[in-house]
């Protein structure tokens, strides 16, 4: 069986399917970090032991991309690596050289991701990693989702010049790749020995149950959602599928290694069954190992004067402002919390989180659509239009700003058809 799918942050709407695809950070130029640097040479070194303990050759291009990316390069870097992305397909696709069909690929891929971040201001950097590894105990699993959660991290706990908080061991794992082969492979070499990871048999079954059950529905006359598709051949397609199916690994990886290791989650897409665990933890979201009833009103009031503090002094801050990359991922973070208050019912909370979160970054998609859906299932169809007409009215005109039009006349519609239900 197969996956197939394509990363990126998501939509919350219902009807906010269409803006799949949306979000492209733009960098400015900028002077190389040089703990760009020292990662690149941490993970060639990586790479090169992996290779030793799978008995392969290294590719040329491969050694090549790590020398531009030693060398603070950051055009030749990416140069090499669009070279190597034309031999092997986008990471997670299909390979057609041998030498990346296995986990030599994956050091690659997280020296470019960490790479795309170059433009960040080194004090922006340090803060948000500082964030998030200095919050979170040692031994602690850290799932990091989108790819400032990822690669950030990962820079930062492989790089020796981290602050002495941030060193101590953790693990960090994607959980928006559990299902990508070569991913799995790379993390059984570099922490199975240390962390209970799903063996190759362990994930072939929990797809196929997976898949199964999408046929059963297929059978019982279910459509399924165009995000949730599978063929006769019990292949997966689709952002949704795919990442209900990282949600099944994540949970086996979660259910077998709590006792032993605290669990904490930079929220990319949702993943339901970590709602009932989760509480809010500084810029990410803790998992408790067994369900809570409700979130504790300390927790919540701690959450609230920590973000209320914390985005005074980022709105202060001209690095930040000026880079919409940082201020989108701030927004993020602070909206995935705004869901899980909105999952408690707690829609108070929620609506001051979206509302923060789009003062960070106004035009957000992923902020404007929460607090949207927040409206409309409260029947608040004017301030659910005068959010998306706010967003239409920040973005130059094109697809994007076509696709909120689209969205306001979609609620438009809702509004219109709930009045003449209750129109007596």
């Amino acid at each position: 069986m197969s996956v197939q799918s394509s990363f990126r942050y998501p939509a919350t709407l219902a009807f906010a399917a269409l803006f799949l695809g949306w979000f492209a950070d733009v960098y400015a130029a900028a002077d190389t970090n040089p703990r760009l640097e020292q990662f690149a040479a941490v993970k060639s070194r990586q790479m090169e032991e992996l290779a030793g303990k799978l008995h392969l050759d290294v590719p040329a291009e491969a050694r090549a991309f790590f020398k531009a990316a030693e060398a603070g390069d950051y055009v030749s870097v990416s140069n090499a690596y669009a070279h190597i992305q034309q031999l092997t397909g986008p990471f997670g696709g299909s390979t057609s050289v041998t030498g990346y069909k296995n986990a030599l690929n994956v050091p690659i891929h997280e020296t470019w991701g960490a790479y795309e971040f170059y433009s960040w201001d080194p004090a922006l950097l340090n803060r948000y990693a500082e964030g998030i590894l200095g919050s979170i105990p040692a031994n602690s699993v850290y799932l990091g989702g989108t790819d400032p959660g990822r690669f950030i991290i990962t820079m930062f706990c492989d790089t020796t010049n981290a602050p002495i908080s941030v060193l101590t061991p953790k693990f960090v794992v994607t959980q928006n790749a559990l299902v990508e082969t070569r991913y799995m492979d790379y993390l059984r070499l570099t922490q199975g020995d240390r962390l209970w990871l799903p063996s190759t048999n362990d994930m072939h079954n929990a797809l196929q149950d997976y898949a199964a059950s999408l046929q059963e529905r297929q059978r019982r006359g279910e459509q399924l959602s165009p995000d949730e598709q599978v063929d006769g051949a019990g292949h997966i397609r689709g952002v949704l599928a795919v990442m209900n199916a990282n949600g099944l690994l994540t949970r086996m990886i979660f259910n077998r290694n709590k006792e032993k290791h605290p669990f904490f989650v930079e929220e990319s897409y949702v993943i339901g069954w970590m709602y009932p665990y989760m509480e809010p933890h500084g810029l990410i979201l803790k998992l408790n190992n067994e369900p809570l009833a409700s979130l504790d009103r300390h927790v919540v009031n701690d959450d609230t004067r920590y973000w209320d503090a914390l985005s005074g002094e980022l709105l202060a801050d001209r690095h930040f402002t000026d880079n919409i990359a940082a201020r989108k991922t701030y927004s993020k973070l602070r909206s995935a919390i705004g869901g899980l208050y909105m999952y408690r019912r707690m829609t108070d909370n929620a609506e001051a989180a979206y509302k923060q979160a789009l003062n960070l970054c106004p035009t957000s998609p992923e902020a404007n659509f929460r607090l949207a859906q927040l409206y409309l299932e409260g029947s608040r169809f004017d301030d659910a239009l005068a959010v998306m007409e706010r967003l239409e009215g920040q973005l130059n005109p094109g697809t994007e700003q076509e696709k909120v039009s689209q969205a306001i006349r979609q609620i438009q519609e809702m509004k219109r058809k709930t009045a003449e239900r209750q129109t007596p």
